[in-house]
């Protein structure tokens, strides 16, 4: 048997109020934070689940609280602005269809213009509506507006502009030659010379007006019979044609007058510009065909022609030149064996010469921004299925206008920095998105924007160009007609003066005829066009709706998650507060029951023990 000392017990009862009393604080501690442990070695199993919860809801948090919140606010912005945009397209659109009426009077026609210039300058200003200082229309570039916004600024800005089109984007317009609009006596008194006339051509329009002249290249791309696609791009008065990447112009002092330019520009290849061989096709032109050898085998060749055989030509690119009736050489493009010419002109020249185009001439109005042609090219655009790719230069814009940056490939010119090139379409011409996503949940992305050529693009102000020229017209028109008549009635003029007024009454009545039937026919034809925009942007209301049911739908899950994860993390970290009481009650006895017994103990002696 182990004899047990006096200072034994004494060590053992010290041991026992130790650990008794260290109970009390433990519980203590879990009274004060109403947690299970207070450090992971408490428990490591409790602990290691802790953390994993509380990762999970913090994560769960963010996209409840910010990621879907903020996502909410973008949307809620997008559609205030869609629906002000219907808006404004709802009252173009009553304004174009009061318009296509037969019967309005001089004040009704002022008042439609006065309407639609008013709805021109507002038509994209609702694309400028921001979210907390950043634009919701302007894809990435969320720190500048949609359009123009300061008219000062607008009107220095410069850019080089690539548009492009497809046959299907030609339509036809009626243009008006020999305008009378001036009544005064001098005019009057004499005899008509140059009765009102119209003329009907095919356009492709572009995104703006006001072009410089000096600045465009007209490209064309099609299949050919054999299946090639051939890709040509002629300058004005068909001076230069570059075709397959290789450029040729006209030099009219030199012979032969076909000039290459940079003939190794096409990486890879060489072509061989001392040695055309120079043929006539079927109409009579000059043929100009010119090998192209791989740049590989040309330069071993040149390098030792005496051990190296001359290459084999891999293609070769064939120019036909024509000559005008001055006989003056020019360099038309070919689509399958028609001939293709293009110049530029302008709105008053192109007037004053009736609007007449030749049958083979593609004419840029640089004043319009419109490129006319008549039916037989349009036939042959559409037969062949022609691309149209159109390169200028816009120096200077207008408040309200559209900035170029968000619909084309394009090069801002800046002045105190370089110049800024935007490309928003690839190399294979397809639109590169600039969608901004936000993580909504876990694995779950959201597109929260709405990019702007989604819901509208240049078209909608440039109709509105038409449909206001078109109501002037009809009003000066109008005017005119009555200023004659105002004169008639006078009783002032004497007969031959007189015979002269009712001929010009005839040209001015014709004219407004005319204004009226076109502002009817037109009218009446851009009906489709205006619903067709309001239809675009109620499909962007739908999508958005659909996106913003699906943030709901996700919010409601990330909310009963977040409830689902604070009671998992609660139950796995907080104390029960009766199961605390009973714990402290209970560790709070033993530690005063070790204290009387120590106080007991402490009384005693070996003679107590004997």
């Amino acid at each position: 048997m182990m004899r047990i000392t006096n200072s034994m017990v004494v060590k053992k009862t010290k041991t026992n109020i130790n650990t008794n009393r260290a109970k009390v604080n433990y519980t203590n501690n879990q009274m004060s934070s109403q947690k299970k442990i207070t450090k992971p070695s408490d428990n490591p199993v409790i602990a290691i689940r802790s953390l994993r919860l509380r990762s999970t809801l913090s994560t769960i948090t963010q996209y409840y609280t910010n990621n879907i919140s903020d996502t909410e606010s973008w949307m809620d912005c997008t559609q205030t602005a869609l629906i002000n945009m219907k808006d404004l397209l709802k009252d173009a659109y009553d304004q174009v269809v009061y318009g296509a009426n037969d019967v309005l009077e001089q004040e009704n026609r002022r008042a439609i213009l006065k309407e639609l210039q008013s709805l021109q300058q507002q038509v994209y200003s609702e694309g400028n509506a921001d979210y907390a200082g950043r634009t919701i229309f302007t894809g990435w570039k969320t720190n500048q507006n949609l359009t123009f916004t300061d008219d000062a600024d607008a009107k220095k800005q410069k850019y080089d502009i690539s548009e492009r089109f497809t046959f299907k984007d030609i339509e036809k317009k009626k243009y008006y030659a020999g305008r009378f609009e001036d009544t005064s006596d001098g005019k009057v008194a004499q005899t008509p010379a140059e009765p009102f006339n119209e003329v009907e051509l095919n356009r492709l329009r572009l995104a703006y007006d006001n072009i410089d002249k000096d600045s465009t290249s007209l490209s064309l791309s099609y299949v050919n019979a054999a299946g090639e696609t051939v890709q040509m791009a002629i300058t004005n008065n068909a001076q230069s044609i570059t075709t397959e990447g290789y450029t040729f112009s006209i030099d009219n002092t030199k012979t032969p007058p076909l000039v290459p330019q940079s003939p190794t520009q096409v990486a890879g290849f060489h072509l061989d510009d001392q040695n055309p061989n120079i043929t006539q096709n079927a109409n009579g032109n000059d043929v100009y065909t010119y090998d192209v050898y791989d740049q590989d085998e040309w330069n071993a060749w040149q390098a030792d022609p005496a051990n190296v055989p001359q290459p084999v030509p891999v293609k070769t690119v064939s120019v036909v030149t024509s000559t005008d009736a001055n006989g003056d050489p020019y360099l038309p493009a070919m689509v399958n064996g028609q001939e293709v010419t293009y110049r530029v002109s302008n709105t008053s020249d192109l007037r004053k010469d009736g609007y007449k185009i030749g049958e083979n001439e593609v004419v840029f109005d640089a004043e319009s921004g419109e490129l006319l042609f008549g039916d037989k090219l349009a036939k042959l655009f559409d037969e062949n299925r022609v691309s149209f790719g159109f390169d200028y230069t816009k120096n200077g814009f207008e408040s309200g206008e559209l900035r170029p940056e968000y619909y084309f490939n394009c090069t801002r010119y800046m002045e105190e920095r370089d110049d800024i090139t935007y490309v928003n379409f690839d190399e294979n011409g397809e639109w590169i998105t600039q969608g901004i996503f936000y993580n909504i949940a876990g694995g779950q992305q959201m597109q929260i924007n709405t990019e702007a050529r989604e819901v509208f693009n240049s078209d909608i102000r440039r109709d509105m160009d038409d449909l206001i020229e078109i109501v002037q017209m009809a009003i000066s028109a109008q005017d005119t007609v009555d200023a004659i008549k105002k004169k008639i009635d006078t009783g002032d003029y004497s007969e031959a003066e007189l015979k002269n007024l009712n001929a010009w009454l005839d040209v001015a009545q014709k004219q407004l005829d005319y204004a009226n039937q076109n502002m009817h026919d037109t009218y009446s034809a851009y009906i489709t066009k205006f619903q067709d925009y309001r239809d675009k942007v109620d499909l962007e209301i739908t999508d958005l709706g659909g996106r913003g049911e699906r943030v709901s739908l996700t919010k409601n899950r990330m909310s009963i998650q977040e409830s689902t994860f604070k009671e998992l993390k609660s139950i796995n970290e907080d104390m029960d507060l009766s199961e605390l009481v009973i714990n402290y009650s209970a560790a709070s006895v033993a530690y005063q029951a070790a204290l009387q017994a120590a106080a007991k103990i402490g009384k005693m002696t070996l003679l107590d023990f004997i």
